[in-house]
C-alpha cells in the first residue's frame, strides 16, 4: 500500500488585495528596474479600512543596484512616510518574500541591502503598530502599478488624491 504524501505547510497567501482591520491602514509597496537595472523605482499605496486611498508616493534614481535593494528602499521610504505623515498603526504589504524574510530574521546581510534591512529593523522596533508581511503580486497591482509609473512623473511624487489611472483598479479591489 502507498501512502500519499503529505503536502508542506504552506500560509493561505490571498491573490487578491484585502482591506486592514477597522482602525489601521494598509502600506503596499512595490519597486520596478529600469533600462537595465541603470534606473529603479518604487511605489506605495495608503489604504483605509475602507479601502479608500489616504495617500500614495513615487520616485526613482539612478543607482546600480539589485531588485532586491530598491525593494527594500520602498519599504524603508513607506515606514518614513507613515512615520512623517502621523500613521500609528500600519500594515506594510510587499511581494518580495526574501525582504521579508529578511526583516523578520535575527540574522544581518554585510551588503547594502542589509543596510537598508538593518534601518527597516530599527524602525519596526520602535513603531511597534507596523507590520509587515508578504503577499502574492496578484494582490499587489496598485504599489506596482505606480512603480512602473514613476518614471512617467516629477520624482519624487507624492499624490493626495486617486491618480486617473489607479482609479479603477482600486475599486474594483474594493469592492
Amino acid at each position: 500500500m502507498q501512502r500519499a504524501k503529505s503536502q508542506a505547510h504552506r500560509p493561505n497567501h490571498n491573490t487578491m488585495w484585502v482591506k486592514p482591520q477597522e482602525g489601521m491602514l494598509k502600506c503596499n509597496v512595490d519597486a520596478a528596474m529600469f533600462q537595465n537595472n541603470a534606473i529603479e523605482g518604487y511605489g506605495l499605496c495608503f489604504r483605509n479600512s475602507m479601502g479608500q486611498f489616504i495617500i500614495g508616493k513615487s520616485a526613482f534614481s539612478s543607482s546600480p543596484g539589485s531588485v532586491l535593494e530598491a525593494e527594500a528602499i520602498a519599504l524603508f521610504e513607506a515606514f518614513k512616510m507613515a512615520i512623517s505623515c502621523g500613521f500609528l498603526s500600519v500594515h506594510f504589504e510587499t511581494d518580495n518574500k526574501t525582504l521579508v524574510d529578511a526583516v523578520h530574521s535575527n540574522s544581518t546581510h554585510i551588503n547594502e541591502f542589509g543596510d537598508i534591512v538593518s534601518q527597516c529593523k530599527d524602525i519596526l522596533t520602535t513603531n511597534t503598530d507596523f507590520k509587515v508581511s508578504y503577499i502574492r503580486r496578484q494582490a499587489n497591482r496598485v504599489a506596482h502599478t505606480i512603480a512602473r509609473a514613476s518614471l512617467s512623473q516629477p520624482s519624487p511624487h507624492i499624490f493626495h488624491i486617486v491618480p486617473s489611472t489607479l482609479y479603477s483598479l482600486i475599486m474594483n479591489e474594493t469592492i
